[in-house]
């Protein structure tokens, strides 16, 4: 009761200092909350910007020049699908087809569509599609082996299909060969459901029909399997290097300038420029803050201890009355130490809803900030008070007199 009584003492007997103990405090836990702000700031906005700059990973032809028109066989294509780094595959399978039935009575019948064989709609090269349904179907059809389509608007306009109309027409597969240009494989005449339409500015095929079906019917047929495009985004960018070190497991090599031409897609190409420039700028900031954080947290306990002794020097002859009296010296700072502790707890009770409303800072966040201040702010207080009670009271009162 003494010891709480001498507190409250310490703390009425002199509000001009217990004034600046509060808002030395406030200040101190302000650099604390902007130091460790910073630091959490840049880790989350790393941790955003594998969402905001997708790191897409791409097949290509051993050059790195094509990553489109190529021949990227079953086998590869599988193994791609086998990385745990990967997600967001998408795969497509050229295919072109006969609509017209009076083109299919002519002996030199040219395709006058293009289907889109597509493992998903969900990529980046299709993100100013427009996709509708019908019932019972989404965008998991592409996923499906199913014989079912989603047709081109204007394609259904011109020719009067609709929305649950079955077509049968001769399709071709499309591969490519050095020197034979484009080859077309006959798939035969096949019927497809038209689940829904689609619209796309930068894709505009005809018809859109899942890919794992054409892998099917040419597997059926005996057809070596060849898809066309084949792509996927990074699941987490910060494991970049370990990707990379894992292509060749994949059956992939990294691309090189090649002084050929070919279309087999055999190499892996990473598109990480955008990422790893950001990444590396924020990385960095973050490693600076915490090369200099033992420094920081080490100059705030000596500014504490600072500010404790210079505040507290005026008490030591109290200190010293009590000390001579019998009291025991560590509770005499005890009460010095409490008295401290809660003035600096009201100067980070004062500080949190600066730190929450205009740092922005969470409310969790801002209060680990303070538990982080009011730690240093302990030690610093013991450091101090060990400094300030290093004195003997007959000496101290003598000499005062």
């Amino acid at each position: 009761m003494l010891t709480l009584q001498e507190t409250i003492w310490q703390l009425a007997r002199n509000k001009g200092r217990t004034l600046i103990l509060v808002m030395a405090s406030a200040m101190l836990a302000g650099c604390v909350a902007f130091y460790l702000g910073n630091i959490r700031a840049n880790e989350e906005a790393i941790d955003r910007l594998s969402e905001e700059t997708p790191v897409v990973v791409t097949v290509t032809d051993p050059g790195g020049d094509r990553d489109s028109m190529l021949d990227i066989n079953a086998f590869r294509h599988d193994s791609f699908l086998t990385s745990p780094y990967l997600k967001d595959f998408y795969a497509r399978i050229y295919c072109e087809g006969v609509y017209n039935p009076e083109l299919r009575q002519s002996e030199t019948a040219m395709a006058d569509c293009s289907l889109g064989a597509v493992s998903s709609v969900e990529n980046i090269w299709m993100s100013d599609g427009e996709f509708t349904y019908s019932d019972g179907y989404d965008d998991s059809m592409f996923q499906t082996n199913e014989p079912i389509c989603l047709v081109s608007q204007d394609f259904a306009e011109r020719n009067g299909i609709e929305v649950g109309d079955e077509i049968s027409m001769p399709i071709y597969s499309i591969s490519y060969e050095v020197g034979k240009n484009i080859i077309y494989t006959p798939l035969g005449e096949q019927t497809i459901k038209v689940v829904g339409t689609c619209f796309s500015r930068v894709d505009p095929w005809e018809f859109m029909v899942p890919a794992s079906w054409i892998r099917g019917v040419m597997e059926s047929q005996g057809i070596e399997v060849c898809y066309n495009e084949l792509s996927a985004v990074l699941k987490d960018p910060r494991h970049l290097s370990v990707f990379k070190e894992s292509i060749q497991g994949l059956n992939f090599m990294e691309a090189a300038p090649a002084t050929y031409e070919d279309y087999t897609g055999a190499a892996i190409v990473v598109n990480d420029e955008e990422y790893i420039t950001s990444a590396e700028t924020m990385g960095q900031v973050v490693v600076l803050f915490r090369r200099f954080q033992v420094p920081f947290f080490a100059l705030l306990i000596g500014m504490i201890i600072l500010a404790i002794f210079l505040i507290m020097r005026g008490s030591r002859r109290v200190i010293a009355i009590s000390v001579s009296l019998g009291r025991p010296r560590s509770l005499c700072a005890l009460g010095c130490f409490l008295a401290a502790f809660i003035a600096e707890l009201i100067g980070c009770v004062l500080v949190l809803p600066v730190m929450v409303l205009a740092a922005g800072i969470s409310i969790s966040g801002g209060l680990m900030i303070c538990g982080a201040f009011l730690l240093c702010a302990c030690a610093g207080n013991i450091v101090a008070l060990l400094l300030l009670l290093r004195f003997n009271a007959f000496t101290l009162l003598t000499a005062v007199e």
